[in-house]
């Protein structure tokens, strides 16, 4: 479902923005150079946790040459939902790496689908 911006008397506007409801989103921080290496080497049944092609848990995006840790939503989202998935993703981290210090707020970005492996976020 598309929604369009119109003026008072239903009319779209030349300027419309598109709200759409099937475009997933992207709730995550991007990674330092040292929690990068830690995601890279983990092994075992730690590594189902943070993968680069499963969203079950968390998810490895790219942003130009930064990559990006969080969860990929592909339903609605309301703003209850939003600070859900903030602690479900810190607390899935905390879990993995007790010791690192992670970001308190987390990025949203709006995902467009990718033929690679690895979800691509849009540049904002």
């Amino acid at each position: 479902m598309l929604l369009q911006t119109c003026l008072a008397d239903g009319t779209p506007r030349e300027d419309a923005v598109k709200l759409s409801d099937r475009q997933p989103l992207f709730i995550g921080f991007k990674l330092d150079g040292s929690l990068r290496r830690r995601v890279d080497t983990l092994t075992g049944p730690d590594r189902k946790y943070v993968s680069d092609h499963d969203s079950t848990f968390l998810t490895l995006c790219k942003l130009g040459e930064d990559v990006y840790v969080g969860k990929l939503i592909e339903e609605k989202l309301t703003t209850d939902r939003v600070d859900d998935v903030r602690r479900n993703v810190l607390s899935i981290l905390q879990r993995l790496f007790p010791d690192v210090r992670l970001p308190v707020q987390l990025d949203i970005f709006p995902c467009t689908p990718s033929e690679e492996v690895t979800p691509t976020v849009e540049p904002q």
